[in-house]
């Protein structure tokens, strides 16, 4: 009796425990690398697509594409947006502006061309589909483009860093699409406009160290 006893109480701990058990998953989206002292301006952007999904991050339709946006800083925001063939994603296209809604595009000081911008699945596949392409070590350039780009706007440069990616279809005859890709963007802005906005913070006739006399 005793035994069944223990036995009944142990089973509804158990399902005591399994009840009360729940998962705290999270993404985090955003982060910054610096506090108020420090000379830069310096944020991370962590990204994990599945196909033309974006863990996290609510979608925006943009013609047949999907769109996703994130506040990076005041007045800047990364714009992300699908590039799909036949129904599959076969790249993303990276951009800044000023604005949610991307109507205050910002340009990237680039050539024009093949551009760093455009993370696509030939990047990492043969002409023909039949092997993974090398990938070189280093910042890629547009023709090579490969797991590291660097990209400059006025005011701020933007590093995309290729983590992980998953490709469906890689062999020759078909053609391949991205079934994952994770990556890490970090804006960093420029010295020149951070010293002219400390600059702005000073009040004329008082140097940056001084306090004002009450």
């Amino acid at each position: 009796m005793n035994r069944n006893i223990l036995v009944l109480a142990a089973c509804l701990n158990l399902l005591a425990g399994s009840v009360r058990a729940k998962d705290d998953n999270n993404i985090v989206a955003k982060f910054d690398h610096n506090g108020p002292k420090d000379p830069l301006s310096v944020a991370s952007v962590y990204l994990s697509f599945q196909g033309e999904k974006a863990e996290g991050l609510p979608g925006t339709p943009s013609g047949d594409e999907t769109r996703y946006s994130l506040k990076v800083w005041e007045d800047l925001f990364l714009q992300v947006t699908t590039e799909t063939v036949e129904k599959d994603v076969a790249g993303y296209h990276f951009a800044f502006s000023k604005d949610e809604a991307f109507q205050t595009p910002l340009t990237a000081d680039e050539p024009t061309g093949p551009t760093l911008r455009d993370l696509a699945v030939t990047d990492f596949r043969t002409q023909d589909n039949s092997a993974s392409r090398p990938v070189k070590p280093g910042p890629g350039t547009p023709k090579d483009r490969g797991v590291l780009r660097v990209l400059h706007y006025p005011g701020f440069d933007a590093e995309i860093r290729i983590l992980e990616y998953n490709i469906g279809d890689a062999e020759e005859g078909k053609t391949p699409y991205f079934k994952s890709v994770s990556c890490l963007v970090t804006i960093k802005q420029k010295e020149a406009v951070k010293n002219a906005e400390s600059k702005k913070e000073v009040k004329p006739g008082e140097t940056k160290n001084e306090k004002p006399a009450k």
